[in-house]
């Protein structure tokens, strides 16, 4: 999943203070939802993350981390407009171990891609996976959150290998995962030497502005996926599931509506799940 800051602007430049408000928001929605974190990675305006999510609870973990954020983060740099971009968070499905395994990768090498930093562990803002860090751990920042307020004090959540992964032993995982990496990294460096251009580096990227905006164009209007699988068979399998679902719901939303309400929703039904408490699929 990725979501972008509004106009693209630098509000989550890494400084200790952001990235201490980035930890706790990220580890309280993951400890409250049970989402579990693969991969993360938080740029200066905005953040990508590889989760799994075994409870079916991923909406709860998005609103609950890029709303808090968005608050305490405003408060933080004394702004009031709105945080995120209007556009809708990308969030795609990972279909094979494979799959999961490339966009690991993606997202732990960003930074260098971005001609940021030369190597991933010199990126100053949060950046975590299985491997480097195995829990993710923080302290509720000050100045804004009550004292005696109900949330914990601290928190850590532990990082971990997605499902898809688990037929890998340990040593295999990090070397597949590693490898994709240096393959990143290597083709990163090359096109920035090719280029005549260095690396921006650590401490230039810390004293960029917050309400800076970064000189590239951006692409809009774009076909944003939902599925990313190598396996072009695999991709048509997934997307057709997505299609039959989305088929079968609204079957049984028409149905709903026109006053049946022994209907029976589609396995994948969220917000009516919760909110009407509808009989779904198991």
């Amino acid at each position: 999943m990725t979501r972008r800051c509004t106009q693209r602007q630098f509000l989550l430049t890494p400084t200790e203070r952001t990235n201490e408000i980035v930890r706790y928001c990220l580890a309280l929605a993951s400890r409250q939802t049970g989402v579990i974190l693969n991969a993360v990675c938080v740029m200066s305006n905005h953040w990508h993350g590889v989760v799994s999510d075994p409870q079916a609870r991923l909406p709860q973990f998005l609103g609950r981390f890029h709303g808090l954020l968005a608050k305490v983060q405003n408060a933080s740099l004394g702004r009031w407009e709105n945080f995120w971009s209007s556009e809708k968070p990308s969030i795609v499905q990972l279909a094979r171990a494979e799959d999961v395994i490339c966009k690991m990768a993606y997202t732990i090498a960003n930074p260098t891609c971005a001609g940021l930093v030369e190597s991933p562990e010199q990126w100053p803002g949060l950046i975590a996976w299985p491997g480097m860090n195995q829990h993710l751990s923080a302290r509720k920042p000050a100045d804004f959150f009550a004292h005696s307020g109900p949330l914990p004090d601290s928190i850590t959540v532990h990082l971990a290998r997605p499902a898809l992964l688990e037929k890998l032993s340990d040593g295999e995982f990090s070397r597949a995962l590693s490898t994709a990496v240096e393959q990143l990294v290597r083709r990163a460096r090359r096109e920035l030497a090719r280029r005549g251009v260095s690396f921006l580096g650590p401490e230039a990227v810390q004293r960029q502005s917050f309400a800076a905006t970064p000189a590239t164009f951006a692409a809009h209007r774009d076909v944003s996926p939902r599925v990313a699988a190598r396996s072009t068979s695999t991709r048509i399998h997934a997307l057709a599931q997505k299609g039959a679902f989305a088929r079968a719901y609204r079957h049984s939303w028409q149905r709903y509506r026109a006053g049946a309400r022994d209907v029976k929703f589609p396995r994948g039904t969220y917000a009516l799940r919760l909110n009407a408490a509808v009989d779904c699929d198991d």
